[in-house]
């Protein structure tokens, strides 16, 4: 049965039509009739199309069909008129009805065909619609349809002058998950989450899929930034059960990014942007976390992209500069070598902290030609204060990103044939991280390396995974201690049998040791000891400049006679 309402106030035009109807006898219709076009009663939903009789006056047609069609009715919308006129039914279509019929032009089959034909166009129209702007996965509204939410969440608040907060969520390693177990295990588990996260909002609430395991929520009238925290938490709380899926049970986290309306944004690309930055803030404190957006962030951001364009030219401006830091013959307290760290001399903030540009540097791509340029300096330096000074040993820090470009190796030749420097002067100092990804791949081309003369150390030992059976099989000559360590080295028993037994074990595997952080004369004297082969730190020196460095090598004579009467 299809349901057709009919605005007509001609009692002959209705006989007409009633007529038509009756002799349609392939489908069962069922016809209501009002005399005129009140609006109100348009928004109810117990019918299947719409007929809207129109004046003859074309003009008040247009303006009554414009106050239908901004009612937005799922229904379709035909237009009766007496008379037809192709000009009037081509502005009429183009202006947003469904059809345009005549009445001296009715019969029952074309009468039939139309109301069957425009129903049917509206439910696809709904169908292209709801495609168009719902995540097929899950459902959920999408992010174009999110951003249509803003902005009448957005008008509304100003005229009402209230507020409404954006959480913006991502779930933790869930790449992790999708590599490891597949694509279907990953999409189902998206479908469960998505389950979960409505039901921690109310039904009026906005939960959208914005990308891959991203996915915000508009709360409307979200109330105090205490109310948003406990929805936060409640979503947190909701996940934090192990997620069983087929044989799997997957243990998900998540990170929340917060921003309201109107502090952090008066339009719907701001907001997102805001609370974006405050998810990133969220991830930086250890994941599993949320973020309100604070302008403080907004600084750091705008400060971000700052330096990424300063970035790009800092080389050619001869901007980078590399420090030194010594290190330590633990049993005479001479010069082994030095560490090279890489500095940035910002012309307008200073140095900045290596902690905020070499990560830019890898986002941008441009860190494997630093580190290139790095390697060529360094080792055209050690060539000369080697030549002076005797066997030094200078270490330059690669990255995991110079790793899986592949031109590592062909780098470190290249500066050691442009240096003529002897490749037992030169050290690479890795993570474990990069130990411990593709570990096969990487310790061939380490022993390669080695089989060259370069000695490979592992830095910052005991910080991450720490996991010996890849300290069995890495062709490592150095490890060094990470300073967290040697901080309660002298003050904490367990903590000082661990840095013991750090050394004893990599002596037994034919690696050589270096403490880092050293800061004190009562820590270089545990390690002396303990039999740790080099001490580095601030005890003996900052990192400092080339020129203070080849300063600190002429000098060392003096300093090993400070040192050794701080020690007696």
């Amino acid at each position: 049965m299809i349901r057709v309402l009919i605005i007509e106030n001609d009692q002959p035009v209705q006989q007409a039509i009633k007529h038509t109807f009756q002799q349609i006898a392939s489908v069962d219709y069922q016809i209501e009739w009002q005399n005129a076009l009140f609006l109100k009663s348009l928004t109810r939903t117990d019918f299947d199309i719409l007929i809207l009789a129109t004046p003859i006056d074309w003009q008040t047609a247009h303006q009554q069909l414009h106050q239908v069609l901004k009612l937005e009715l799922s229904q379709p919308v035909v237009l009766l008129t007496t008379n037809y006129d192709v000009e009037f039914e081509q502005q009429a279509i183009a202006q947003g009805a469904d059809d345009c019929i005549s009445i001296s032009e009715i019969t029952p089959v074309f009468l039939n065909h139309a109301i069957r034909h425009a129903i049917q166009r509206k439910a696809t129209e709904a169908k292209m619609a709801h495609i168009a702007t719902h995540d097929r996965l899950t459902g959920m509204a999408n992010r174009y349809l999110l951003y249509q939410y803003l902005e009448h969440a957005i008008n509304l608040a100003k005229r009402s002058a209230s507020q409404f907060a954006v959480l913006f969520i991502d779930l933790d390693k869930f790449k992790f998950i999708n590599d490891s177990l597949g694509h279907e295990i990953g999409d189902m588990l998206l479908k469960l989450v998505s389950q979960k996260l409505k039901a921690c909002v109310r039904e009026t609430d906005i939960v959208a899929r914005f990308g891959n395991d991203e996915f915000a929520i508009l709360l409307e009238n979200g109330g105090t930034c205490r109310n948003v925290a406990l929805v936060a938490e409640k979503i947190q709380d909701a996940l934090q059960p192990a997620i069983k899926i087929r044989e799997h049970e997957l243990f998900i986290t998540t990170s929340i990014g917060i921003a309201s309306f109107p502090e952090c944004g008066i339009e719907p690309e701001s907001l997102m942007k805001s609370a974006e930055m405050a998810l990133h803030k969220a991830k930086e404190t250890g994941r599993n976390q949320y973020h309100f957006f604070t302008q403080e962030l907004n600084k750091q951001a705008r400060l971000k992209l700052e330096l990424e364009r300063n970035l790009r030219r800092a080389l050619i401006n001869r901007e980078f500069e590399i420090h030194l830091q010594p290190q330590i013959f633990s049993k005479t307290n001479s010069i082994a070598g030095a560490e090279a760290l890489l500095r940035w001399n910002h012309p307008k903030y200073g140095f900045i902290s290596p902690e905020i540009f070499i990560p830019l540097l890898d986002e941008l791509g441009l860190l494997v030609g630093v580190e290139a340029w790095v390697l060529n300096s360094v080792c055209s330096l050690a060539k000369k204060l080697t030549d002076q000074y005797g066997r030094l040993r200078f270490s330059v820090n690669i990255s995991g990103s110079h790793f899986k470009t592949g031109n590592l190796k062909e780098n470190i030749y290249l500066a050691l044939q442009a240096s003529s420097l002897e490749a037992n002067f030169l050290e690479v100092e890795l993570t474990e991280d990069i130990m411990i990804e593709h570990v096969e791949h990487n310790s061939e081309m380490l022993k390669e390396l080695k089989d060259i003369g370069v000695s490979i150390a592992l830095d910052d030992f005991g910080k991450g995974y720490s996991s010996l059976s890849y300290l069995k099989n890495f062709p490592a000559d150095i490890l060094k201690i990470d300073k967290a360590f040697i901080d309660q080295l002298v003050n904490d028993q367990r903590n000082s049998a661990i840095v013991e037994a750090m050394i004893d074990l990599s002596h037994k595997l034919g690696i050589k040791v270096v403490a880092e952080g050293v800061e004190v004369a009562s820590q270089l004297k545990h390690l002396k000891t303990i039999g740790c082969d080099y001490i580095q730190g601030y005890y003996f020196a900052k990192p400092m400049p080339i020129g203070d460095f080849e300063n600190f090598l002429s000098h060392s004579d003096k300093l090993l006679r400070v040192i050794n009467n701080e020690l007696n």
